[in-house]
């Protein structure tokens, strides 16, 4: 945004930004299935394409089908059968995972409680929004003049806000001070006091945690900008442990408040697990799809590069994972900071669409296969 003029907080567009974020993606298909045509798909044979995604053990809705590009000739049938769609991506995670665990992913709160024992790098929280009375590792906010006082004092700046139970940065807050009435934002912006505090109360009914804002590795910010951008790791617990089954690092353009791909500018990294080394960079989806050697911003390669700390991040990842022994499919997000490599948040299975845009393939690789039918999963 980049601007100093007063900004409007939507706690109920955020809501539905984020029930959008659940479901497929969508995209424009009349748009698309010309494409298709143009790259030698008849409209008998993209019908017969769509119907066989559609049944196939990924369960692609054609928006799917078209957001992967997958009427490219390059790919042969055996290639589209391995992605999955968000309709199949659910039974697959509720078959590997015991719900009774999903707390520990859904509540940051938790998360960051249990990381604390362990012993573990997380975020250093300062302050929680909490209007009940749940006991915190941290000074609670019991309600809005509590959070009122925290944010006027003027001490704690520059602060990370998030909601408890919250999903794709949706209600991510980069507040950097205040002055004149209005908290300034990290991209420029302000907002005032009173909107900043509709906003927190209508997203943070399960609490929202104020946190110090971390910085990128020194190589990081040279060559991504000074926004921090995690790495997102697909661990699948076997009988030997975790493993690292795929790994992307997400590459945020400065002015957004986080890295998630669906933001405007944002970029996709498929990485080598083992390496840290990072393959292809992507940003768009379908036809928008482009390949990037350079970052935009800062004009440093990006193909190419190693990311910084990355057998210490691998080595703390496998560590977190191993204390949730029922959730057995785990997405991680690992932030590569300044001070060293910090655990943001795991999920309980987590979308695969990252790893499938950026490495340009299906999640569904022979050891996951071999996962899945361990767990019990039979609709292969």
């Amino acid at each position: 945004m980049a601007n100093d003029a007063a900004v409007r907080l939507d706690a109920d567009e955020a809501l539905r930004q984020r029930a959008r974020l659940d479901g497929p993606p969508k995209v424009d298909r009349t748009r698309h299935t010309l494409a298709a045509t143009k790259a030698g798909t008849g409209a008998v044979a993209l019908a017969r394409a769509l119907w066989q995604a559609s049944r196939a053990p990924g369960r692609l809705t054609s928006d799917e089908y078209f957001y992967y590009r997958l009427y490219d000739p390059a790919l042969s049938d055996a290639d589209r059968r391995r992605y999955v769609g968000k309709r199949a991506q659910k039974p697959m995670h509720d078959t590997c995972n015991d719900a009774r665990w999903y707390a520990t992913a859904d509540d940051k709160a938790l998360f960051y409680t249990i990381m604390r024992g362990l012993g573990l790098p997380v975020p250093e929280t300062i302050a929680a929004y909490e209007r009940g009375n749940r006991a915190m590792p941290w000074p609670v906010l019991r309600d809005e003049d509590a959070v009122r006082r925290f944010l006027a004092e003027g001490t704690a700046y520059p602060v990370f806000a998030k909601p408890c139970d919250g999903m794709y940065s949706i209600g991510a807050l980069d507040l950097a001070g205040i002055g004149g009435g209005f908290v300034l934002l990290g991209d420029g912006g302000r907002v005032t006091l009173d909107e900043l505090l509709k906003y927190v109360a209508g997203l943070g009914r399960a609490g929202y945690l104020f946190q110090r804002r971390l910085k990128p590795h020194p190589v990081l910010a040279e060559h991504f900008g000074t926004t921090v951008g995690a790495a997102r790791l697909l661990v699948l617990l076997g009988p030997d442990g975790p493993s690292i089954e795929s790994a992307v690092v997400k590459i945020p353009r400065s002015a957004n408040v986080a890295d998630n791909f669906w933001r405007a500018g944002n970029m996709l990294g498929a990485l080598d697990p083992v390496e840290g080394r990072i393959l292809r960079a992507i940003s768009g989806v379908g036809e928008d799809v482009q390949e990037h050697e350079t970052h935009p911003e800062t004009g440093a390669a990006i193909r190419g590069l190693c990311l910084p700390d990355w057998a210490k991040g691998r080595e703390i990842c496998l560590r977190a994972a191993s204390a949730f022994p029922a959730i057995r499919t785990q997405s991680w997000d690992v932030a590569l900071t300044d001070a060293g490599p910090v655990l943001l948040e795991f999920n309980f299975g987590g979308d695969l669409n990252l790893h499938q845009l950026a490495h340009r393939r299906g999640a569904l690789s022979d050891r996951y296969i071999e996962h899945l039918r361990r767990c019990g999963y039979t609709r292969l």
